[in-house]
């Protein structure tokens, strides 16, 4: 073994002894495109070195316009207490009607839509009891990373990569 190798077995043993943890906390400093600050005096982790778990992902579900379309229906009474009779000087007349008579239809055979807009509200899911947002017609499961957010970094590769695991939030 050179000297140059033993040097270099050296600073290799110094610099992991510097990062007991494979672990980093890092905050998005750009969301698009991606970078994360792990250390101020480091330039930033730039989207190519980084790998994106599924908690960091954005995840959303379409709140589908709902239609209902009838058609063919007919909707009739049948009325089976009428009586029709006139009074004069004389007494009054007989009944008129007797029997059951249909009454015409209310509700053409034709086709109907009902109205293709729901209203935010209605539509909720909810996680540990809390409502999901609502954007732009989606419902959020999981919400893209944004500036600011800190997250929970595997180092891989001897630093060249990292897996970003998941958003970290403060203790309480």
């Amino acid at each position: 073994m050179t000297l140059k190798d033993v040097l270099n077995q050296m600073i290799q043993e110094n610099q992991a002894a510097g990062q007991p943890t494979d672990l980093r906390i890092g905050t998005v400093t750009k969301a698009d495109p991606l970078e994360i600050t792990v250390n101020v005096a480091a330039a930033p982790l730039q989207a190519g070195q980084l790998y994106l778990t599924e908690a960091v992902v954005e995840k959303k579900i379409p709140i589908l316009e709902h239609v209902h379309d009838t058609s063919g229906f007919a909707h009739t009474h049948q009325i089976s207490s009428l009586s029709h009779n006139h009074s004069y000087s004389g007494g009054t007349t007989s009944n008129a009607l007797t029997g059951s008579y249909p009454t015409e239809e209310s509700l053409s055979p034709n086709t109907y839509t009902s109205d293709a807009r729901l209203l935010t509200g209605d539509i909720v899911c909810y996680e540990h009891g809390q409502p999901l947002p609502v954007k732009d017609g989606y419902i959020i499961l999981n919400r893209a990373l944004e500036v600011g957010d800190k997250v929970l970094l595997l180092r891989v590769l001897s630093g060249q990569r990292f897996l970003v695991l998941s958003r970290v939030f403060e203790g309480g």
